[in-house]
């Protein structure tokens, strides 16, 4: 549709809330938005008002629209985020954040629970959860300090499923932990369990105490190297103490959200994290504003960052007018009141004006570390589309083939979105009915597959701007035959690794760049993301194909294998193990010991 078809779609929506779906010449969602007034909304798209560039870039690429009516704004706000999460369109806001904060779980429907550290936690019965651990006291520091002080254990025996063993492993033996798969200490246990607990809801005087014994008692044995690491813990300790807000009681578990919008639309929220009284840090985000108009701006980011997250009992926020929308919604999806609200006097005051203070100071500081971003990805993609005479490139994806002598082979798709990685689209591929190192055949019989899903109209394999594959022009003409052959069509190029040389396919002379070309720099993360990947698939496969090898051996069946790698974690932990490390494990004797090292070194 030209724009004035598109102003006379608009004129006869429907005064009604609802969502808006925009969408590009190939037909592809671009930007997803609600309204409490679709016609209202959408028409400013449309019209001569002043917009952002970004805004610009988003308008010039519409085609077309679709809507969807809603009842309420509630559900279209419910709509438009399930639809974002969805479809990723490239000009909504986004919350891309990989860090995945690490939290400690303590699962105590065990038998003998344990102290893991965990990412990504998900809710589950019985599961007592303590974090995110974000800045401030390292969460390995923590765990340390924890194993220190109690004498937990760190086994993986399932005592529900398996059988006891007969004397306790070597921490059992050196007092690390009172071992209790080898007798009744189930209360004895369970008072360790009720001390870390209460040292990580920050009643940390048990646990000092335990330490402070520990140290003197390395110091009148003469052990200082030991006595000064406990120390260092109980310096650790108490810097933890310090963050404790006093004015809040130790079950206090509040998110702060402060927000600031810089001049060239650029939005930047800082997020502090209250968890039983203490400030335990803040992390930043920086949502590039592609469209002035954006309605709910905070409420869409909250939606977003609770979507794996903990979320606690209340919220502080700086605006009224989003105080209900957030509340109904992160109430509706967790089953529980929420105190969302904007604070008035006190400590909880002063904690979002830091929040508000932390955002300014993060968008005047990110401005220049932003621009070296986008001009290593978004910049780079502009600039390598130039370079091969295409109107864009949004969407690349590399290939690469991994073997050692034919066996095992294997092949990688990575996918690179605005110059930036997408592993959630990443794929592998495992070579069928090709024997033997034949990279020709293997990309040929990849690129196939990979082509029958477009032709599909598979929404999970959607079409590249750009396939870029390993090699040189040789690799570069079979791979263009895998998709002539399928009847697919798409831009491609290969990069030679010896001199970082880019062939295409207009020329049998390669394009020779500078290493401090940006377009270059693209290809050579997109080639080394591709291998590694790869890489650690054919590592996976090796390795279960040595795991089955291991069966064949003299003296090892399906238990004693199950036995050695519950014990020594992988084969080449198994190929280092000497023949007492062999014995030590229960139900396998000295003698067992001696037939499998022969057999495994034979």
């Amino acid at each position: 549709m030209n724009r004035e078809e598109l102003k006379c779609k608009v004129r006869s929506l429907p005064k009604s809330s609802g969502v808006y779906i925009m969408k590009d010449d190939q037909g592809e969602i671009i930007y997803v938005g609600k309204a409490k007034n679709l016609p209202s909304r959408v028409k400013s798209y449309f019209d001569d008002s002043p917009k952002t560039q970004k805004t610009y870039a988003l308008v010039s690429n519409i085609v077309d629209f679709e809507y969807i009516l809603t009842d309420s704004e509630l559900d279209a706000f419910n709509l438009e985020s399930n639809l974002i999460k969805r479809y990723k369109p490239k000009y909504n806001i986004l919350l891309k954040d990989d860090k995945s904060f690490p939290y400690i779980a303590i699962n105590m429907k065990e038998k003998y629970p344990r102290v893991q550290v965990v990412r990504r936690p998900k809710k589950k019965a019985g599961v007592i959860l303590f974090g995110p651990y974000v800045t401030g006291t390292r969460i390995s520091t923590l765990m340390d300090i924890i194993k220190s002080a109690f004498k937990v254990r760190t086994c993986n025996i399932n005592f529900d499923k398996q059988k006891r063993p007969s004397r306790p492993c070597l921490h059992g033996e050196l007092g690390n932990c009172i071992a209790p798969c080898i007798g009744s200490k189930d209360q004895e246990y369970s008072g360790v369990m009720s001390d870390i607990i209460e040292f990580l809801n920050g009643k940390t005087s048990k646990i000092k105490q335990a330490l402070k014994m520990k140290m003197d008692s390395f110091s009148k044995e003469l052990k200082f190297e030991e006595a000064l690491k406990i120390r260092d813990q109980i310096d650790t300790i108490e810097k933890m103490e310090s963050n404790l807000i006093t004015s809040f009681s130790p079950s206090t578990n509040i998110d702060v959200f402060g927000s600031y919008t810089r001049d060239d639309d650029v939005v930047t929220i800082n997020v502090v994290m209250i968890r039983n009284g203490k400030n335990i840090g803040h992390q930043n985000y920086r949502l590039g504003s592609v469209n002035e108009m954006s309605e709910n701006l905070l409420e869409s980011f909250i939606d977003q960052y609770y979507e794996d997250k903990y979320v606690p009992s209340e919220i502080l926020i700086q605006d009224e007018s989003g105080v209900e929308l957030i509340k109904t919604v992160l109430e509706d999806k967790n089953s529980k009141k929420i105190n969302v609200h904007v604070p008035k006097i006190g400590v909880k005051k002063q904690l979002l004006e830091n929040a508000i203070k932390n955002a300014i100071e993060y968008a005047e500081n990110s401005n220049e570390k932003q621009e070296r971003h986008e001009r290593l990805t978004i910049g780079a993609q502009k600039e390598l589309a130039q370079l091969l005479g295409l109107e864009k490139i949004s969407r690349i994806e590399g290939f690469d083939i991994s073997n050692i002598s034919g066996t095992s082979n294997v092949a990688s798709m990575v996918v690179f979105v605005n110059g930036e990685e997408e592993k959630k689209q990443y794929r592998r591929f495992k070579i069928q009915g090709i024997d033997g190192p034949n990279d020709f055949a293997c990309m040929r019989q990849t690129l196939e597959r990979r082509a029958k899903k477009l032709l599909e109209g598979d929404p999970a394999f959607p079409r590249p701007d750009l396939i870029m594959i390993d090699g040189g022009l040789g690799q570069l003409h079979k791979a263009k035959e895998a998709l002539d052959s399928v009847g697919v069509s798409v831009p491609m190029v290969s990069l030679a690794e010896r001199d970082e040389e880019i062939y295409t396919l207009s020329s049998n002379k390669p394009i020779r760049l500078p290493k401090t070309n940006y377009a270059l720099r693209l290809l050579i993360r997109v080639r080394d993301e591709a291998h590694r990947f790869a890489v650690s698939y054919y590592q996976k496969l090796h390795g279960k194909t040595l795991k089955s090898s291991l069966l064949d051996l003299d003296g090892l069946g399906e238990e004693r294998v199950k036995l050695l790698y519950s014990r020594f974690k992988s084969i080449d932990n198994i190929m280092l193990a000497s023949v007492e490390d062999i014995a030590s494990i229960d139900g396998i004797g000295p003698k067992t010991a001696i037939k499998i090292y022969n057999s495994l070194h034979s």
